[in-house]
């Protein structure tokens, strides 16, 4: 009886373990980020946009979409340093997209520290301006890029 008692007790403690590390924050690699702020102002959900995301790789690689194209390049990363480069971008033309496909390029493009915590991603510019802001999204279109 004794032992089956002290079992259950370690198997519990060991769940409540695992529940906050599983709540503590994301890896910044194979999370699906996705962006719900850029330059200060709130991504606003559209139907005729994609969402606006970011997947970082092993390997300093990056892929996602602007919310029209889908980006893919290299970043460079060092503790809370981290730099985007050679990203390029598929030429697609969007209906009703606004300039949202250039401002959160002109975000990665000017990104020079980062913040985990949690569920969110912060980018900041040399300045310590926060010009990004992601929440890792807990589902995800199949294809990435597409709704």
């Amino acid at each position: 009886m004794v032992p089956d008692l002290l079992v259950r007790t370690v198997l519990a403690w060991s769940l409540v373990f695992a529940a906050q590390a599983v709540s503590g924050p994301r890896p910044l690699e194979g999370t699906y980020w996705k962006a719900i702020e850029l330059a200060g102002k709130p991504v606003a959900a559209k139907e005729s946009i994609r969402d606006i995301y970011l997947m970082l790789q092993e390997l300093g690689r990056v892929y996602g979409s602007d919310g029209c194209n889908r980006v893919a390049g290299a970043f460079e990363r060092k503790n809370t340093y981290i730099r985007f480069s050679e990203m390029a971008a598929t030429r697609m033309a969007c209906i009703d997209a606004g300039d949202i496909d250039a401002v959160f390029r002109d975000a990665l493009k000017s990104a020079r520290r980062l913040h985990v915590e949690g569920d969110r991603l912060e980018l900041f510019d040399s300045k310590n301006r926060r010009v990004a802001l992601f929440a890792a999204a807990t589902s995800h279109p199949a294809d990435p890029g597409q709704r």
